[in-house]
């Protein structure tokens, strides 16, 4: 083959690599300050189900730096998307997911106050000033550390299949799985620990189960929390379109992947960031939030 010959199929990857950078980088339709058209507008995830807004996505003026904190598995993504539903704010991120960036989620690595919330899985940061507020979100961590799991293996919205649960690496006798869960559950207990004994200013607990179970009680909750308000009409339209694209439906499974000692350690943490959260509470004379046992010992 000739130096032009291999020239040419080089410069052609070169510019098939960087056109999809630019792409996935590219904002969804219009300026920075509106992404969707007016008036209910449905957008269509590429090869994917379809998305009702509610409302225009906007920035909005400069404001408080709102962090929302959950463990990765916890629903953060659904309930940014609620937020977007009700409110037609922006949410950001201090992370860049693509997938999200280009399907639903235009504001992805922005993390000023231009955002309604900024999505963190991180422990405070050590800038004291970089949150002024934060949304505390707390899923159990079985479904938590089993939503992680499935979303490493499959994404977003898929499951992880049963073989990954028994899969063992050369290195380990253990599987992969309870290594997992080990490591995750350590890492559960200890952001939520730190978020509510080392961050000084106002937070906001929501359980995601009571999300889940009250969507438009805790929606408000939230708004009144943010200080900003909307109409039953808006809470109506969010409710109606509740689901989104982001949240995996519920697959019944024919085993259960988490052993005997495995929930013996999840209720221990369990019960620990459950005392945590009603000592903030009483700290702060804020109504206790009571974290639900919703998987209880076997």
């Amino acid at each position: 083959m000739s130096r032009r010959s291999l020239f040419l199929i080089a410069a052609t990857l070169v510019l098939l690599h960087f056109t999809i950078i630019v792409f996935m980088l590219s904002p969804l339709h219009g300026s920075r300050r509106t992404f969707y058209t007016s008036g209910y507008h449905r957008y269509s995830m590429r090869g994917g189900p379809s998305v009702a807004w509610c409302k225009d996505l906007h920035f909005k003026p400069p404001g408080p730096v709102v962090a929302l904190i959950s463990h990765p598995g916890s629903g953060n993504t659904w309930l940014r998307y609620l937020l977007q539903q009700v409110t037609g704010i922006m949410t950001g991120s201090i992370y860049m997911d693509y997938g999200l960036r280009t399907h639903g989620f235009p504001a992805e690595n922005v993390t000023d106050g231009t955002v309604l919330v900024v999505k963190t899985h991180e422990a405070p940061p050590m800038d004291p000033d970089k949150f002024q507020a934060a949304v505390l979100l707390i899923r159990h961590p079985k479904d938590a550390i089993l939503a992680e799991y499935n979303r490493l293996h499959k994404g977003h919205i898929g499951t992880a299949p049963k073989s990954a649960f028994k899969k063992k690496s050369h290195e380990h006798r253990t599987t992969d799985w309870a290594k997992f869960v080990s490591y995750q559950l350590t890492a559960w207990e200890s952001l939520h620990d730190l978020w509510l004994t080392r961050f000084p200013g106002r937070i906001l607990v929501v359980l995601y189960e009571t999300l889940v179970r009250d969507t438009g009680p805790s929606l408000q909750r939230i708004l009144d929390f943010l200080n900003h308000t909307v109409t039953k009409d808006d809470i109506s339209c969010a409710l109606a379109n509740r689901e989104g694209i982001y949240r995996r439906r519920k697959k019944l499974q024919d085993f259960d992947p988490f052993t005997a000692d495995m929930y013996q350690a999840l209720d221990r943490a369990h019960g620990r960031v459950r005392d945590l959260v009603a000592n903030y509470s009483r700290k702060h004379n804020l109504t206790h939030t009571r974290l639900e046992n919703v998987a209880p010992l076997k």
